[in-house]
């Protein structure tokens, strides 16, 4: 037995691809047309908005519910059209060929704070893990599996990290100084897949909440 998958049963994970040949995830659509971005948005809040993202279906956006909408398609050449709760938020645009992230504020009217994602690394035998720590108050996030072992640290409010991960079954667990969150068990993911991961409450009551990036048709 190699190191590698000591130190992974050390942790106590058990990689997809110690199981069986791993499915490539599906998230990476055909090549975008030329101008065209990719833009999702988030709510973490627990009261439900419902979001339109130019003229693509509308969404009901809370964090116990859905906290992220697919990303869709848009055109970077244009002003780029979002409504929530049926209001326009202007002065928006998204970069060219860029993934962009629009984290809602408290207040449907401010405009929501615009995260340009890291770029997708292509198809291989690892997964991508996404991170936002979006807690009030919390300055400096870990998220650690629930062994202990560290993920990400020293994540800074409103920050974002990414890194590549073997498609595992784990448990995490966030912290904001000493106050940590409940465990999170991440839903089934395949190599290739990108996983987010936003950290939302408070620093006296975090929540890590996530899901699996789906892209819209």
């Amino acid at each position: 037995m190699n190191v590698r998958m000591c130190l992974w049963l050390g942790l106590g994970l058990v990689p997809m691809w110690a199981q069986a040949a791993p499915e490539i995830a599906q998230l990476y659509a055909p090549k975008l047309p030329e101008g065209s971005a990719w833009v999702r948005v988030v709510n973490p809040g627990d009261t439900a908005m419902q979001v339109h993202v130019g003229q693509g279906p509308g969404f009901a956006l809370a964090a116990q519910t859905a906290v992220a909408s697919p990303f869709q398609v848009v055109d970077s050449r244009q002003p780029l059209h979002v409504t929530v709760n049926g209001r326009e938020i202007k002065g928006l645009s998204a970069p060219k060929s860029a993934w962009v992230t629009l984290i809602l504020d408290s207040d449907p009217a401010r405009a929501p704070r615009l995260v340009i994602d890291p770029p997708l690394r292509g198809k291989d035998l690892r997964a991508e893990l996404n991170v936002y720590n979006l807690a009030n108050g919390c300055e400096k996030a870990e998220v650690k599996l629930a062994n202990g072992a560290p993920v990400f640290n020293q994540l800074p409010f409103n920050g974002q990290a990414q890194r590549t991960i073997n498609p595992v079954q784990a448990t995490l667990v966030a912290n904001c100084n000493e106050n940590a969150s409940l465990p999170l068990k991440l839903a089934p993911f395949k190599a290739g897949d990108r996983y987010s991961l936003f950290l939302i409450g408070s620093r006296q009551a975090p929540r890590l909440i996530g899901l699996v990036d789906q892209t819209a048709p």
